[in-house]
Formats: C-alpha cells, sequence, structure tokens
C-alpha cells in the first residue's frame, strides 16, 4: 500500500486568539504540530520560551490529592472555562486539608498493622520458650537479639564457646532455626558481627509485650483486630470525603489538564506581541474536517500547501494499509518507519511474513488454536500482536493441511486425501524432504529477486542511479543474482540459458557493480573524485567479493524454512513417542505436548521469519528513517483503572 497523503498548514493570528487556535487544532483530532519556534526562529520579544503556564501548579495540587480514588471519564469532552487556576488551588487546598487529619491516621494504622502482623509471625515461632518478655525487656546489663539462622549453621556456633554469648534455639522450621541469643551489653557488639557471619536474620519485637511469647501473642492478636477494624473506619471516612467532592475534583482535573496541554503546545509556537505562527500538518482527506474547526476561530491566516513546500521541514509518515497488512505496521514500526517519500514495506512484510511463519510452523491442528488465540487477544483483550497471531495462525493450519500434519499426527489426513484420489502428498515433510529443502532455497531466491526489484523501483524514484542501476541490490545485482541461480540450476540438468550467454552476463554485470560509483555519477550528472588506483581497485574487489558472499548467504539462510518444518515432525515425533501407552495415546500427554511446542517453537519461528524479512528483505530494499504522523491530543487519565500502589496492611 501507500503513504498517507499530507498537507501544510500554517497558522497565523493574534497572540490573544492562540490557544483558540490550538483548542481548534485539538479537536479536529487530525493536526499533528510542528516546533514552528526551533524551525523559524523567534525573535527577540517572543515570549514562546519564557512563558509561564497558569495551569502547571493547578494540576500539580490535584495530582497530589491521589485522583486514583475518584473515576474519571477519560472520553468526556473538555469542559468550558469555568475555573481561574488560583480557584483550583484553593479548592484543592480545602479538599486536601479535610483529608490530612484522615490520611495520617491511616497511615499510622496501617504501619501498627504491618508491625503487628510481622511481630505475630516471630511470636508464633517462639511459642515454645518459657520466657517472660517483659523481664527480658527490661534487662540493663544484657542485651539480646531474636531472629533465625540456617540450621546448618547451628553446629558452627560450638567454635565460639568462649566468645561471651549464649544462643538458645526454640523452633526449626524451613531449614531455619529460630531463637534468641544473649550477651552483655558491653559486647553485644562483637557478638552482633560473629552473628552475621552465621547468617543470623534478626527481627525486631516491640517493646511494650509482657507474660510468655504464647500469651504475648494472644494479646497482640487483639491489638491487631483493634488496628484492623479502625483501619477500615478511616478508609470509609476517606471515601466518603471522595464521594462528596468527586465530581467537582473530576471537573477541575479535566480542565486543568486540557489548558495545560494547550499552554504547553504554546511553547511549539513562535509567539510575538501582538502575534503567532503555529505550523504542522494534516491527512488530505481530513482537511475539510480540520477546516470545520480551525475556521471557527475568527480572523486567522491559514494556508495549506504540499507537505515538502519548507525545505527545513520532514514531513511525518502515516502508512496507508488494508485490512490485511495493517496490523503489521507493528513490525515496520520496529525496523523505522519510511521517509514520506519513500516507499511502505507492510504489505510485503504482512504476505511474506504469513508464509514463511506459516511454511516453519505447518499443522491444521495448532495453525486453528492459533487462530484462535489471536482472535481472542485481538477482539477481547486487544494486544497488539492478536491480529497478526490470527492470520499467521490461519497459514499455519493450510501447510499443515497441505503436509498433512495435525496437533503431530501426520497419518489423519490421508484418508480424506485418499477419498479425493490423491494418493499421496506432495508436501509430505518426511516422504519428500528434497522437495522441501529445495523448495526452501527456491522460496529464499523468488523473495531476493522480489526485494531487488522493489529497490531498483524506489531508487528510481529517488533518482540514486548507483544504487538503482550498478548496485548489488540494483538492476546489475539482479542480472548476477539471476545469472548465477541459473548457472547452479544448469548444473543439475536445468538450462535455461547458453552457459556462455550467463558467462557473459556474469562478467558484464561484475564489472559494472566494480564501477558503480563512477557510472552512478555520471548518469547522475555529478563530478566524481577518482581516489589513487591502487586504493580503487583494492577496496572495490574486496565489496564485489562481499557481495558475492552476500547472494551465497542470504540464499542459503532460507534453508532454515525447510529446518523449521523437520523441527516440528521432529518435535511431535517425541510428544508421540512420550504419549505412547503401547495400544493407544495419553491424551493429557498429547495435550500437554503440543500445548509445549505450540509455545515454544511458536515463538522461535516467529522470531525467524522476522529475522528473515529484516535482514533478508528489509537490508536490500527499504530505509527506515520516518517519523510517526501524531496529531495532538489530550489524554484524561482514568485514574480508578490504575494499579492502586502497594500498602501494609
Amino acid at each position: 500500500m501507500s503513504i498517507e497523503k499530507l498537507e501544510l498548514v500554517s497558522i497565523a493570528g493574534a497572540a490573544d486568539e492562540l490557544n483558540e487556535a490550538i483548542v481548534a487544532c485539538l479537536k479536529s483530532g487530525v493536526f499533528h504540530i510542528e516546533n514552528a519556534a526551533k524551525l523559524l526562529g523567534s525573535t527577540e520579544d517572543s515570549g514562546s520560551r519564557s512563558e509561564l503556564n497558569p495551569y502547571a501548579e493547578p494540576l500539580k495540587s490535584l495530582a497530589e490529592l491521589d485522583l486514583r480514588q475518584i473515576k474519571i471519564d477519560a472520553d468526556a469532552e473538555p469542559l468550558p472555562a469555568e475555573f481561574t487556576p488560583d480557584q483550583i488551588c484553593k479548592e484543592s487546598a480545602r479538599i486536601a486539608e479535610r483529608l490530612r487529619s484522615v490520611r495520617e491516621e491511616l497511615g499510622k494504622t496501617r504501619k501498627l498493622i504491618a508491625d503487628y502482623e510481622s511481630a505475630s509471625i516471630h511470636l508464633k515461632n517462639l511459642q515454645r520458650a518459657d520466657i517472660d518478655l517483659g523481664e527480658l525487656v527490661k534487662c540493663k546489663h544484657i542485651a539480646y537479639r531474636f531472629g533465625r539462622m540456617p540450621e546448618e549453621n547451628l553446629q558452627k556456633l560450638a567454635f565460639y564457646t568462649d566468645d561471651g554469648f549464649i544462643f538458645q534455639d526454640y523452633h526449626t522450621e524451613h531449614e531455619y532455626v529460630w531463637g534468641f541469643y544473649f550477651a552483655a551489653a558491653d559486647r553485644i557488639l562483637s557478638v552482633d558481627a560473629i552473628m552475621k557471619g552465621l547468617l543470623f536474620e534478626r527481627y525486631e519485637l516491640p517493646d511494650d509485650l509482657s507474660g510468655t511469647p504464647e500469651q504475648a501473642l494472644g494479646n497482640m492478636q487483639i491489638r491487631l483486630t483493634e488496628q484492623k477494624a479502625r483501619r477500615e473506619t478511616l478508609e470509609k471516612e476517606q471515601k466518603q470525603i471522595y464521594e462528596t467532592e468527586s465530581d467537582l475534583l473530576g471537573r477541575m482535573y479535566r480542565f486543568a489538564k486540557y489548558e495545560n496541554e494547550v499552554w504547553k503546545l504554546r511553547s511549539q509556537c513562535i509567539v510575538s506581541q501582538d502575534k503567532f505562527n503555529l505550523m504542522g500538518y494534516v491527512p488530505a482527506k481530513d482537511k475539510e474536517a480540520f477546516k470545520k474547526q480551525i475556521d471557527k476561530v475568527p480572523d486567522l491566516s491559514v494556508t495549506y500547501e504540499a507537505p515538502w513546500a519548507d525545505s527545513r521541514m520532514k514531513p511525518p509518515v502515516r502508512l496507508k494499509n488494508n485490512w490485511f497488512s495493517k496490523p503489521f505496521g507493528l513490525f515496520v514500526e520496529m525496523y523505522g518507519l519510511p521517509d514520506y517519500n519513500g516507499y511502505n514495506p507492510t504489505t510485503l512484510l504482512a504476505v511474506t511474513y504469513t508464509l514463511l511463519f506459516g511454511m516453519m510452523f505447518g499443522d491444521l491442528g495448532q495453525g486453528i488454536i492459533l487462530a484462535l488465540i489471536g482472535v481472542f487477544l485481538d477482539k477481547k483483550k486487544h494486544f497488539s500482536l492478536g491480529p497478526i497471531i490470527a492470520r499467521i495462525g490461519v497459514s499455519s493450519a493450510i501447510f499443515g493441511a497441505l503436509y498433512g500434519s495435525v496437533f503431530g499426527f501426520e497419518e489423519w489426513l490421508d484418508p480424506v486425501y485418499e477419498s479425493m484420489g490423491i494418493s499421496f502428498l506432495p508436501l509430505k515433510a518426511m516422504e519428500n524432504s528434497n522437495m522441501i529443502i529445495f523448495g526452501a532455497i527456491g522460496i529464499g531466491v523468488t523473495i531476493i529477486i522480489m526485494s531487488m526489484l522493489v529497490n531498483i523501483i524506489m531508487r528510481l524514484k529517488q533518482r540514486n542511479f548507483e544504487e538503482a542501476i550498478f548496485g548489488n541490490n540494483g538492476l546489475a545485482g539482479l542480472l548476477f543474482f539471476s545469472s548465477l541461480v541459473m548457472m547452479i540450476l544448469s548444473l543439475i540438468g536445468y538450462s535455461i540459458l547458453p552457459d556462455a550467454a550467463l558467462k557473459a552476463i556474469l562478467a558484464i554485470t561484475l564489472l559494472l557493480m566494480f564501477f558503480r560509483e563512477p557510472l552512478g555519477h555520471w548518469m547522475a550528472h555529478k563530478p566524481y573524485k577518482m581516489p589513487a588506483v591502487g586504493e580503487f581497485i583494492a577496496a572495490n574487489l574486496l565489496e564485489c567479493f562481499e557481495f558475492l558472499i552476500g547472494y551465497i548467504s542470504n540464499t542459503s539462510s532460507f534453508i532454515r524454512v525447510g529446518g523449521f518444518v523437520f523441527s516440528h515432525i521432529g518435535l511431535m515425533g517425541v510428544v508421540m513417542m512420550l504419549a505412547d501407552n503401547g495400544e493407544s495415546k495419553s491424551i493429557i500427554a498429547v495435550v500437554i505436548g503440543n500445548l509445549v511446542v505450540m509455545g515454544f517453537e511458536g515463538l522461535i519461528v516467529g522470531i525467524q521469519a522476522l529475522r528473515l524479512e529484516f535482514y533478508e528483505i528489509f537490508s536490500r530494499c527499504y530505509d527506515g528513517g520516518g517519523r510517526a504522523f501524531t496529531p495532538i491530543s489530550v489524554k484524561f487519565d482514568d485514574f480508578s483503572e490504575q494499579a492502586q500502589p502497594e500498602q501494609a496492611v
């Protein structure tokens, strides 16, 4: 497909109308803004760099109120001007004051709950100890530490019997020993160092504990219940405040967010004392919709020009694809968008990637499952890879039918084909291995030739004659590669042209590629500075040798297509062997095996197919140096859908 046509829009008017003009551009939903201040420069009296955004502080004050507690309509229309920055700050401060005491108490309560729950866990491991924790805390001359250490280190304590401390263990759990160690207060630091070397993990207990650990645990559970009830009461109180102020908070946030974005966009405009200049791009098909919005602002000067009218600006790119290829734009964006006057490779990638994946992952049953998963991810989860998975799943199912493979069973389709009068499948991999391997190479040759043809057309459009005519991926390279393929075919008995003609073509095209730089400059009527003869010969000989090696290695890369056909059969053969119960197959083993193969092999095949696309196709005919067309917009975050921060409970 193609790249969507754009028009360059220049908007000028009185400075006090700038915000209104930006709002019109925002409402159109089709305006890609350019930084006019950078492109055209700003005068000394321009305020575009030093303007103070009056809505930055109000928006910050709203964000500090934790708007995740309310639901904000992310798709609502922008509000009319109903608040001033001062009003938003004052209302935010009022609500913050209402929340302050509740939040402080809630924070303290949550910390207490966390401390009590931690202490309860430790006290459970200490229940067998017959000690009075209250008396232990009162000790002034003896210090103690409570915690745990690896059980294997317990016997190492025998080496430290003369170091002035005692370790008493009470409980062993999960290869850890829980207990106390005691030492004189003036020696506790040296003992701490010893125990740290034994991987002792210290746990602090509250200072107000009393009684035996079992009694302290009971008291701790009572405190924990009280604090949880207190937390629930405070949370209800906080929720009530948010519910009361929800409507006002939502309106203020939407208004402040919108106005803040408008003021941020002002920095990309040239603003003088009484005039402004705003520039951007609009899709040609959406021009009328844009005009309806911008014409609502009176006394503006709006001009529409060709996208390349200003040489200082590089037009952005919006890919124009059909329903089948559109999802594959994701892969093109990963590699890099084309230039505005470049070539949109999405359809080529979509077709070749779908075919290559289907060939390498050919299984009727697994392909259908893969397609269903893709449809689910697309329709229900809106996952960007969903529609791609659906398409390659269908391709896998089609090739699986040609291979005769259904969930790894290679004979299930034989009766179907026999009933149709087909005694054997020509693509049945294990019975036609040579056809699979040579077919993979043939597919590689075809794709490489297609890539070269695309490259020739695109380079001719760019008037890059060096690459289009004389380059290794140009016309000379195409003839050289085709002649090389035909010469190899003649060696195995498939003669297309006489050997003398093929040798002549190889020699001529090799010479053309050798002299591609001077010839390209000559065709473009550009001067060429000839380097030293020895340097010229050495450099071009090495490059021509590299071209030859590249043709061979690039073609052989497609052998992996056939290799993955056999690897799929091999993996499923292992699954069937493990599922074999003698007279029947274990259904559970077959299901699990299919799932494992689908996940593992599907990921590997997907990566390898993408590698073939990027390295063997795109590297020949595509340069990704464009930038995306991004219409300006304001997104109102629905904070209620975001994950809450982790809190101690």
